[in-house]
C-alpha cells in the first residue's frame, strides 16, 4: 500500500491512518505560595504539605483502594493527569504492600505537558518515603516524545503506559479495561478540554464492569457528564479545605473476558521468541518454546551483534511510530537484561551518516519536524561526528545519543533467564503442522507426533512460519544477510557508525560489519563478493581505517530474514488461536520487545502498549480484509 505524503507544520508530527500527535512542550517547575503550580494551566498541581494524603484520600480510598488489590490477579487503573506521577507513587507503594505475590498491576495514565526527569526528581525530594519507588520510575522514565510509553517496575509486576498528548486523540487509541479511574486532571474552568463529554465516553469505553472513578472536582458539568455516561456519581467528604470530592461506578462497563487458561506455546527461539515467552511469562502465562536447532538464537538472531536504534526519516506511516515506540522499549529493556549480563548492551550512541548533501537534508528537515528532543537526536558535522564515535568519520549526519549495539546472543539467553521458570525452552522441535481441536491448537511435528497443545500458540519463527500459513496469506520470504568480521584495528571506536551498513567498536577480536540484503534462494554459504562490499562500506564510513585488510581472510556470519509483502511487521491474531509475531526483518533486535508485548497483550486480554490504529496497520488481518 503507498502511504501519502502529508503536509509538514511546524511543531506538529504526523502519523498516517488519521493519528496526528503535536510535539510535546514541558511542564516547567514553578512554585506558588507552596504549592506546585502549572503556567500552561494556570492551576496549582497540589499543596505540597499534605500532598500525599490528599492522593490517598481522593483516589486511593475514593476507589476502595488498597483493599481490592486483593481481589483480582491483575488490576487497572487509568489516570487522567499524570502531572509529577504522584497519584502513581502513591499507588505502587499501596499495591506493594497489599497485593497478592502473583498479582500484577497496569497503570496508564496520559498527560498533555509532562514534565522532564530532572524536574520529576526534585518534586519527589518531597517525599521521601517513595524514594524508592521514585527512583525505580526515573531509571525508566522516557525522553518527551507524543505518543505511548510502556515501562516495567518491580520485576515486570508493575506496568507502567504513560500517554504523552491530548487526552482527546490518544484515549480513543487505547485499548485497556480499568477498574479505576483517577480524574485527576486541573480544575474544569482551568482544563476544559480534560472534563468534556467526549472524553468521559471514552472512560464508558474503557470500563471494565463494576468500574469506579474519584475526582476532587464536584463540578456541576464533570457530574453531568459521567452520569451521561452511565456512571453513578455521589459527593464524598473531601480533603482538607476542599469540603467534598465525587466518587462514581459504573456497572454496565465490558465484562472482563480474560483467557481461563493461562498456558501458551511460542514456535521459534530467537530474539522474537525469547521476547514472546518474557512477555507471556509476566502477564501470568506458562509458557512453552519450540525450537527446530538445538539450541537457542540460531536464525537471525545468531548474528554476532545488532544495532538498537531508532530510524530518522521523513516518513510517516505505522511502521515508523512503531519504530520509535519499540526503539524506547528496546532500550530500556536491554538495559534492564543488564542486570543479568552487563556484557550484552552497550548504550553508547549510534551515528547514523548522511548518504549524501540530498539525504543530509531529508535528514535535518526530519529532524526540524520531528521536534525530537536532543538527547534522542540531533545534528552532527564530521568534526562532531568524530568525536563522538571515537575515529574519522566521512561526512555529516545524525547522532542519536539513546542509541547502541548488544551482542545478539547473550541478549537472547538474557531474556530467557529472565523469563524464569514459567517458561520451558525445547529444542530440536520442528513444528510442521497446527491443527484445532476442542478450542485448543495442536502442535505436531512432521510425522504427526504432538509436541504440544495449547489454546494460545505464536509463531515467532521468521520465514519458516510460512509453511504454517495456508497458502503463505502473508507473503512472507526470506531475505539474506552476510556480515563481515574485521581484525580489530580501530580500537578508539567507541560507537557503531552506520549508513548504508553499520561498523560496530571491536569486540571479541573484532569489528561486525554489515550486512548485505539479498532478497532471493535460501543460501547460507558465505560469499566472497559479499566480504568484498562489506568492506567497501566500512572504508567508506570510516576514512583511513581498514586499508590493509584483505576481504579473502574474513570471518563471516549469513542470516535469512523474515520480511512481509508491506515491510511492516506482523503482529497479532492470525486465526483462532494463533497468533503471528514475524516480519521484523533487519530491525529485530529494536522491534521484538515491543512486538512481543503487543501479541501477549492481546492474548492475555491487558492494555495493549502502542495506538489501536499503530495495532491494526500491523495485524496479519491486514493481508486478507476478507476475513475480518
Amino acid at each position: 500500500m503507498r502511504l501519502a505524503r502529508a503536509r509538514s507544520r511546524p511543531g506538529k508530527i504526523f502519523l498516517h491512518h488519521g493519528l496526528r500527535l503535536s510535539a510535546i512542550v514541558p511542564a516547567e517547575v514553578s512554585f506558588r505560595d507552596g504549592a506546585l503550580y502549572s503556567e500552561q494551566f494556570g492551576d496549582v498541581y497540589f499543596s505540597l504539605a499534605g500532598a500525599l494524603e490528599e492522593s490517598r484520600h481522593v483516589f486511593l480510598r475514593g476507589n476502595g483502594l488498597p483493599a481490592r488489590f486483593g481481589d483480582q490477579p491483575v488490576f487497572t487503573i487509568a489516570e487522567l493527569g499524570f502531572g509529577c506521577g504522584l497519584n502513581f507513587l502513591a499507588t505502587c507503594q499501596a499495591w506493594g504492600a497489599h497485593a497478592g505475590a502473583g498479582a500484577r498491576l497496569h497503570f496508564i495514565s496520559v498527560e498533555k505537558h509532562p514534565f522532564r526527569k530532572t524536574d520529576l526528581a526534585r518534586v519527589h525530594e518531597a517525599w521521601p518515603q517513595l524514594r524508592d519507588w521514585s527512583q525505580a520510575l526515573l531509571v525508566d522514565y522516557p525522553p518527551l516524545l507524543p505518543g505511548f510509553h510502556r515501562l516495567h517496575l518491580h520485576g515486570g509486576r508493575i506496568a507502567l503506559t504513560l500517554l504523552f498528548g491530548e487526552a482527546s486523540q490518544l484515549l480513543p487509541e487505547l485499548e485497556a479495561r480499568a477498574d479505576a479511574f483517577f480524574l485527576d486532571g486541573f480544575a474544569p474552568a482551568k482544563n476544559p478540554q480534560m472534563w468534556t463529554p467526549a472524553l468521559f465516553v471514552e472512560l464508558r469505553r474503557l470500563a471494565a464492569r463494576g468500574a469506579t472513578a474519584a475526582s476532587y472536582s464536584v463540578a456541576g458539568a464533570v457530574r453531568r457528564a459521567l452520569s451521561q455516561a452511565g456512571f453513578t456519581v455521589e459527593k464524598r467528604p473531601g480533603f482538607g479545605r476542599k469540603r467534598e470530592m465525587l466518587i462514581a461506578r459504573i456497572d454496565r462497563g465490558t465484562a472482563g473476558d480474560r483467557p481461563r487458561s493461562r498456558t501458551a506455546v511460542v514456535v521459534g527461539a530467537g530474539i522474537a521468541g525469547a521476547s514472546c515467552a518474557l512477555a507471556l511469562a509476566r502477564c501470568g502465562f506458562d509458557v512453552q518454546v519450540l525450537e527446530a536447532a538445538r539450541q537457542p538464537a540460531q536464525g537471525a538472531s545468531a548474528n554476532p551483534a545488532g544495532l538498537v536504534r531508532p530510524f530518522v526519516t521523513l516518513e510517516r506511516g505505522a511502521r515508523d511510530r512503531f519504530s520509535w515506540a519499540a526503539f524506547g522499549y528496546a532500550v530500556r529493556h536491554y538495559a534492564a537484561l543488564s542486570a543479568i549480563d552487563p556484557a550484552l548492551w552497550a548504550r553508547s550512541g549510534v551515528l547514523q551518516l548522511a548518504r549524501d548533501a540530498a539525504h543530509l537534508r531529508k535528514l535535518e528537515r526530519a529532524l526540524a519536524e520531528l521536534r525530537l528532543p536532543a538527547e534522542l537526536a540531533r545534528p552532527v558535522d564530521s568534526k562532531e561526528g568524530a568525536r563522538l564515535c571515537g575515529a574519522p568519520v566521512a561526512g555529516a549526519g545524525v547522532w542519536l545519543g539513546e542509541a547502541g549495539w548488544l551482542r545478539a546472543a547473550r541478549a537472547c539467553a538474557a531474556t530467557f533467564s529472565c523469563a524464569g521458570p514459567r517458561v520451558q525452552l525445547r529444542t530440536g522441535a520442528t513444528v510442521a503442522v497446527l491443527d484445532r481441536r476442542d478450542g485448543m491448537v495442536v502442535v505436531r511435528d512432521a510425522a504427526g507426533g504432538v509436541l504440544a497443545e495449547s489454546p494460545h500458540v505464536v509463531l515467532a519463527n521468521g520465514y519458516r512460519a510460512a509453511a504454517l500459513d495456508a497458502g503463505n496469506r502473508l507473503a512472507l520470504r526470506a531475505v539474506r544477510g552476510q556480515v563481515s568480521l574485521l581484525p580489530a584495528c580501530l580500537p578508539s571506536l567507541r560507537a557503531p557508525v552506520c549508513r548504508e551498513g553499520y561498523v560496530t567498536p571491536a569486540f571479541d577480536g573484532a569489528h561486525v560489519v554489515g550486512a548485505t540484503y539479498q532478497e532471493e534462494a535460501k543460501q547460507t554459504a558465505a560469499r566472497a563478493e559479499d566480504h568484498a562490499a562489506n568492506l567497501a562500506r566500512a572504508r567508506s564510513m570510516l576514512p583511513g581505517a581498514f586499508v590493509d585488510v584483505d576481504a579473502g581472510s574474513l570471518r563471516s556470519w549469513v542470516g535469512l530474514r523474515c520480511v512481509s509483502r508491506d515491510r511492516r511487521p506482523v503482529l497479532g491474531e492470525l486465526s483462532p488461536g494463533i497468533h503471528a509475531c514475524l516480519a521484523l526483518g533487519s530491525r529485530g533486535f529494536t522491534w521484538a520487545p515491543l512486538a512481543a508485548e503487543l501479541v501477549a497483550c492481546m492474548i492475555a486480554q491487558a492494555p495493549w502498549p502502542i495506538e489501536r490504529r499503530v495495532a491494526t496497520a500491523l495485524s496479519p488481518s491486514r493481508f486478507f480484509p476478507s476475513e475480518r
